[in-house]
């Protein structure tokens, strides 16, 4: 998840106001850029979710993590939009190939113990990420340069690859093959909630990539913040730490879905506070309260739906990821995109909280999905019974 995520997909936020700065990278550019790696991803998804079965997640993730290495190294080396397109969409398919290897090989771990929950407890690698690429890749950019630091998130691609590698090895040849006698849809009402709870996830990706993408950019344009404005992502992952821990033990108590509705109600008061408090000191209070929830989401809907679904654990999973990649694609395009027209990001940010009060409105159909259909088993079995 550190690979995946925190260097694969994040490292482009704190290294997006270099870019703008020293390679004159537009404002709206940026946003196709970031949209490039989002198709990857989306196109990864597919890709990794038709042929998990036939290749192997071990397999697959050596795929991505060799993909990633050379993919933010040929970063460093290219100075031309359409050279930094088809390389953010190949980091994009590296991405989508580790995230997807990996919950394979461990969400039936998780699954088995009947924590789903768990899943969130894997994204604390994204927050750790986080800080590390935003405390150096800037430091490291001012004095060497944007591709320079591209170099650095190579190397340590490199070094997070072999690590990984050297973990899940020992574990990837104790897996049994074999196919699982649990149950698809045992959950009533589950295909409902099921699909109730994909449309969430994908008003959520859709929001939560115009801010993670442009974040660190309205942060620059305060004065005396042009060089310092990494330090609003560095607050993000500190607060994803924490946050990846916490939430999935309140969700182990009052559930994942309720959890989630929560969340998406607060990341959407996030972007309200920096459209309303336009200071370092509201974007920053944003930041912490974005990092505080938004990378809790999907663990704890992957970790449910994976609980919902099964036997069919993996394909379910798969295509939330290929929606949740289609929703990424479009935010950070559309952000762009609003922020060009408009000449601030506030249009960008009142549109990402209102599909975030949305997503949280659909979160609270989808964990009443299961309950109603739980009350209707329990009714029917009481009338059989007399």
């Amino acid at each position: 998840m550190f690979l995946a995520f925190g260097v694969g997909r994040f490292a482009y936020t704190p290294l997006l106001p270099l870019m703008q700065e020293q390679a004159g990278l537009a404002v709206d550019m940026a946003g196709y850029l970031a949209s490039m790696m989002y198709l990857g991803y989306l196109v990864g998804s597919i890709v990794t979710t038709k042929t998990l079965s036939k290749f192997g997640a071990f397999s697959i993730l050596c795929f991505g993590l060799i993909v990633l290495v050379f993919g933010s190294l040929a970063m460093s080396i290219g100075d031309i939009f359409i050279h930094w397109a088809l390389v953010m969409f190949c980091i994009g398919i590296s991405s989508a190939a580790i995230f997807l290897s990996t919950l394979s090989l461990v969400l039936k771990v998780f699954l088995d113990y009947g924590a789903g929950w768990l899943t969130a407890f894997l994204y604390t690698g994204i927050g750790a990420a986080i800080v590390l690429i935003g405390f150096t890749v800037p430091e490291i950019g001012l004095s060497i340069g944007w591709q320079g630091a591209w170099g650095f998130v190579a190397l340590t691609a490199l070094g997070g690859g072999i690590v990984c590698l050297w973990l899940l090895t020992p574990f990837s040849r104790n897996q049994q093959c074999g196919t699982s006698s649990e149950a698809s849809w045992v959950v009533p009402g589950a295909k409902r909630a099921a699909s109730f709870l994909i449309a969430a996830y994908f008003l959520s990706g859709f929001a939560c990539t115009i801010g993670g993408t442009f974040m660190v950019a309205i942060l620059a344009d305060f004065p005396g913040l042009q060089g310092h404005a990494y330090i609003g992502w560095i607050l993000v992952g500190a607060m994803v730490i924490p946050s990846c821990i916490v939430w999935p033990l309140v969700a182990s108590r009052v559930g994942e879905v309720k959890t989630t509705a929560f969340l998406l109600a607060i990341l959407a008061f996030s972007n309200l506070i920096v459209v309303v408090w336009q200071s370092p000191g509201g974007v920053l209070l944003a930041a912490g309260v974005f990092g505080s929830s938004f990378l809790a989401i999907p663990g704890l809907v992957l970790g449910r739906l994976g609980q919902l679904a099964g036997n069919k654990k993996d394909k379910v999973t798969g295509v939330a990821t290929i929606i949740y990649g289609l929703s990424m694609v479009l935010g950070p395009s559309v952000g762009g995109l609003v922020a060009k027209l408009t000449g601030s990001f506030d249009g960008s940010l009142a549109l990402a909280s209102f599909f975030l009060f949305f997503a949280s409105i659909i979160a609270i159909l989808a964990d009443r999905a299961t309950t109603t259909g739980k009350v209707k088993t329990i009714q029917l079995c009481t009338e059989n019974c007399n």
